[in-house]
């Protein structure tokens, strides 16, 4: 009995400590760079890009406090955070694969990830959302994703309490979200930016087949997605027309969040450098809904 109240009581703990942001406020901005401030000893950022002005002005500050700053981008977007003038070390990767995984940690203990990148248009026009968490224990693992992300190498599957977490490349992260969709009994909902992989698409035919409500709205971006068609057919998904739609995030049966920086694309799973987060909770999945909800009446 003694184990199963430690055992709850640090689910509880790691639930607790779990929040979530939405870029619809006009707040992200602020809410990161609080968190930055935040630091006394190191900041590590990976981001596909990075070139949101406060945030480089921060890490600047930090920089000169004496902070040990580490930034990982992807080589494409190199010139972006030069023009905004970085007084700390820039490093990116000269793979094929796309760096588009984006988090930040803070003294090993602070974590904030999700699916926009650190730029003006993620933060400040597109719609997107960030966890922070405050564990060492994830920070841990994140701090690990990076040192792998940097020197090309792969990790497993890893859980802690109520959360799954996938480093992609991974197929094992492709079976597993599509396997959390097919365990749906009453609804589906969510939010995705690009949506190109058949067999996440057939995932949610076939939960509609049986009966299972089906939301999401999706980008402009899939008007040259040969699944579109299929997508706003047979369900309840619309297409943005006013905002961008940034988000990369299901929620099934009002309990079970899968997010991170992995569009529904052959390429997120199977070739760039991704996270993918499964969370299992209420409370969480809850938010979503309502950001879901909001993002699809403003975008028509």
């Amino acid at each position: 009995m003694k184990r199963i109240i430690l055992a709850f009581v640090a689910l509880l703990a790691v639930v607790a400590s779990a929040s979530v942001f939405f870029t619809d406020d006009g707040g992200a901005v602020e809410r990161i760079v609080d968190v930055l401030e935040s630091a006394e000893e190191e900041v590590v950022l990976v981001s596909y890009s990075l070139d949101e002005q406060e945030i480089v002005a921060c890490l600047n500050r930090l920089q000169r406090k004496g902070v040990k700053i580490s930034v990982l981008i992807d080589s494409s977007t190199v010139s972006r955070v030069f023009d905004k003038s970085p007084e700390f070390t820039v490093s990116s990767d000269m793979s094929t694969a796309l760096v588009h995984s984006k988090f930040l940690v803070v003294d090993r203990r602070i974590v904030v990830f999700g699916t926009g990148n650190f730029t003006e248009g993620s933060l400040r026009e597109d719609s997107n959302s960030f966890m922070i968490f405050e564990s060492a224990r994830l920070a841990a693992l994140f701090l690990d994703y990076y040192r792998a992300i940097e020197t090309g190498n792969s990790r497993g599957m890893t859980r802690i309490e109520n959360m799954v977490f996938f480093l992609c490349p991974s197929e094992e992260a492709r079976k597993r979200v599509i396997s959390e969709l097919m365990k749906a009994r009453k609804e589906i909902r969510f939010g995705m930016f690009a949506f190109t992989d058949p067999q996440v698409l057939a995932a949610l035919k076939f939960c509609a087949s049986r009966g299972v409500r089906i939301v999401g709205v999706i980008d402009s971006w899939n008007d040259d997605s040969p699944l579109k068609d299929y997508l706003t057919s047979g369900m309840e998904v619309s297409e943005s027309t006013s905002i961008t739609v940034h988000d990369k995030t299901f929620v099934v049966d009002g309990r079970v969040v899968i997010t991170g920086s992995a569009n529904a694309s052959l390429s997120g799973w199977g070739k760039n450098r991704e996270i993918v987060a499964i969370i299992e909770s209420r409370d969480l999945a809850r938010e979503f809904v309502n950001h879901f909800e909001y993002i699809r009446e403003v975008s028509k």
